[in-house]
């Protein structure tokens, strides 16, 4: 097993910044990765969900520090966003967790957190962050691009992507059957036109165009083989931590598993957050969860703890 998924200093310290960044505040951006020396001038910003990090996130990230000669690529993650969606899969400290692991070695790559969810507002967090002018470029695929342009999203669209453009400029990707044709399709529309020398076409290759969380979600599933579709630590972790896997689904040895692994990591994590001081001195998060996903009666107690407490009395007694 992979210790450095269970690092409870580590994922503490994840759950106070996620908690401690104020959806309801002016825009904020918090780098969790270690800052880059100078600070960026040219930087790209790659906002999402991130349900796993795929390789396609991988290989949009290297196409786009290469082409427009970015200095550094923050993936980013909205807490806006996550705190309106009906969260499934894998939690939102453990997503932040293996984007902070995929970027440890690699000095162009960080990870940040928004409290915003419109890009407008996004680049306005990510000046204030660096409290200087820095060249913004936010990397989307194109049914993202749809979106931005849709007035549909906008009280006032003039105003708000006037805000946005003054600010940054977007790095479009193809996305399955949506490529160089339809970009240039609709930015040819007068509505848009007014916008098209800050938007760039960024060309990927067909075998990672297609890939999605519903993908990797099938390919979890299916046992099929996981290094094709995610980083190497993310496969390690989908394999360890089983986020997608349902109780009553095959594990490794072929035996049906009736706990749900998954939501056993959460549950224990939880209740270790409310005895936090104690736990980080005191617990092996790693080898708790071993024992908690035992089929015999020590397993049965520790699944079964509500509270803290009630955790902290079965470990030590």
């Amino acid at each position: 097993m992979s210790s450095e998924f269970y690092d409870l200093s580590r994922l503490f310290a994840l759950r106070d910044h996620l908690q401690s960044l104020d959806s309801a505040a002016p825009p904020t951006a918090c780098l969790l990765s270690t800052p880059l020396h100078p600070p960026p001038q040219r930087l790209g910003v790659l906002c999402g969900s991130f349900n796993p990090l795929t390789l396609a996130h991988v290989v949009l990230a290297q196409h786009a520090c290469r082409t427009f000669h970015l200095d550094q690529l923050l993936y980013t993650v909205a807490k806006v966003t996550v705190d309106k969606e009906r969260v499934t899969g894998m939690g939102l400290g453990d997503r932040l967790l293996l984007l902070l692991l995929h970027v440890e070695q690699q000095q162009h790559l960080g990870v940040a957190l928004v409290n915003r969810g419109l890009y407008f507002e996004q680049a306005q967090a990510f000046q204030s962050l660096f409290d200087t002018r820095v060249g913004l470029f936010f990397i989307v695929g194109m049914d993202k691009l749809v979106q931005i342009l849709d007035a549909r999203y906008y009280q006032d669209r003039e105003a708000a992507l006037e805000q946005l453009f003054a600010l940054t400029s977007l790095v479009v990707a193809n996305r399955g059957d949506m490529a160089q044709q339809a970009f240039d399709a609709l930015l040819q529309r007068p509505d848009n036109q007014p916008y098209r020398d800050a938007i760039h076409f960024l060309p990927l290759p067909e075998t990672v165009t297609d890939l999605s969380s519903t993908t990797i979600r099938k390919a979890v599933s299916e046992a099929t083989n996981l290094s094709a579709h995610v980083p190497a630590e993310v496969a390690r972790f989908l394999t360890e931590a089983r986020p997608y896997a349902a109780p009553g689904s095959d594990t490794e040895n072929g035996q049906e598993d009736e706990i749900d692994a998954y939501a056993v990591r959460l549950a224990l994590f939880d209740r270790l957050a409310a005895v936090r001081d104690w736990a980080e001195r005191n617990v092996d998060f790693q080898q708790l969860l071993s024992q908690a996903l035992a089929p015999d009666p020590q397993g049965q107690a520790l699944r079964g703890a509500t509270t803290g407490q009630a955790l902290q009395a079965l470990i030590t007694g």
